[in-house]
């Protein structure tokens, strides 16, 4: 279905190139002498009935470079649009997700309980269309949550690749154990508002993976970004969220996952000042650094389903909380990496606050606590 989607852009664009180029190359015709009668011509060139032929050739020749031009732009759309669905980089959206060939790599939905507890929220109150629309919510997060189990798994296995030391092998294969509880706690309440069981299926894209070169500067970068940045972005994210949501299941599900979520952004941070002794790290990461502030905050699609000022009450929260979040992490973040690179560290047990920092960008109107 997607090699169809590229090839039909492909062909949308060149056919819009073969219209340039018959409109470039249109025949400039002459005029038989014979069908303008000799009393019609003027010997100085100034006849006033000029044959109409030329004109309307260059009609023609505008018309189809014009068309070709919109025909082509149509089809260069369909693929970026194409290339942006298959390239989402959810890694700023929920922590260290699982990503295949540049790609994030999710499990598909499926019918039953296998990845579910028996937790429930309370959803009598709430309207069809409202529950509908958190249903889709936490099965996306339950989507996340369960990415980053394999992703872990994928961490733990390039860190024995590299040599690293047992600790962080450990405190790694716990983090999968806290995703698959987080995974079992979102599923079971996106069910609850579903009104019908979901679950996890396969990962098709896992089922064809390609082996890929391990090497240090790959693994610090990677877990400056999904671990450091996007693990505590959704720390604090959720943290925040936790603390305005009514429903006690779900306030308890994003206490836990943001507590979780804050021990695996330490963890990043400890598989970062692993590999800064490794040939090239130090360089690669000083260039990722210096670009942390391109780092874009997750997107909250648009929920007609609910008034703005009610999203906070269910755990959801506003686009610009979350903008202002990720701001602060990522400036925390920024200065947390530039001391490490100046070798200027922090001693052991001390750990930068992304919540003041957060707090602190957040503005009073915006906060939901």
């Amino acid at each position: 279905m997607l090699a169809f989607a590229y090839v039909f852009g492909g062909t949308v664009c060149l056919l819009g190139l073969v219209l340039i180029i018959r409109g470039l190359t249109v025949p400039k015709e002459q005029p038989r002498e014979d069908e303008i009668p000799p009393a019609q011509v003027a010997t100085g060139g100034n006849s006033p009935f000029q044959p109409s032929e030329p004109r309307r050739l260059k009609r023609k020749m505008f018309a189809r470079i014009f068309g070709g031009l919109v025909v082509s732009g149509v089809g260069g759309l369909i693929l970026a649009f194409i290339y942006a669905i298959t390239h989402l980089d959810l890694g700023g959206s929920k922590g260290r997700i699982l990503r295949l060939n540049g790609k994030a790599a999710l499990p598909t939905n499926v019918k039953g309980t296998a990845w579910s507890d028996s937790t429930s929220p309370h959803v009598r109150h709430l309207t069809r269309e409202q529950r509908v629309t958190l249903a889709e919510l936490w099965t996306i997060s339950a989507q996340m949550e369960h990415a980053s189990v394999p992703a872990f798994s994928q961490l733990s296995l390039h860190l024995a690749a590299l040599g690293a030391p047992a600790d962080l092998v450990e405190r790694t294969h716990t983090a999968a154990l806290d995703e698959i509880r987080h995974a079992r706690r979102c599923y079971a309440i996106a069910s609850a508002y579903a009104g019908t069981p979901i679950s996890a299926g396969p990962i098709v894209e896992l089922q064809n993976v390609k082996e890929a070169t391990i090497d240090p500067i790959r693994l610090a970068v990677g877990t400056l970004v999904d671990g450091c940045v996007a693990e505590g972005v959704a720390a604090e994210v959720a943290e925040t969220a936790s603390k305005s949501a009514k429903d006690p299941i779900v306030r308890e599900a994003l206490a836990m996952i943001a507590r979780d979520e804050q021990t695996h952004a330490e963890l990043g941070w400890s598989v970062l000042a692993w590999c800064l002794d490794k040939p090239g790290v130090r360089r690669a990461l000083a260039s990722r650094v210096a670009k942390l502030d391109e780092q874009l905050a997750p997107k909250l699609p648009e929920l007609p389903a609910f008034p703005a000022e009610e999203l906070a009450t269910h755990g959801v929260l506003s686009q610009d909380q979350i903008g202002a979040i990720a701001a602060a992490v990522i400036a925390a973040a920024k200065d947390r990496a530039s001391a490490m690179l100046e070798e200027r560290v922090a001693p052991p047990g001390a750990q930068l606050d992304y919540g003041t920092f957060a707090r602190s960008a957040v503005s009073p109107s915006q906060r939901a606590f």
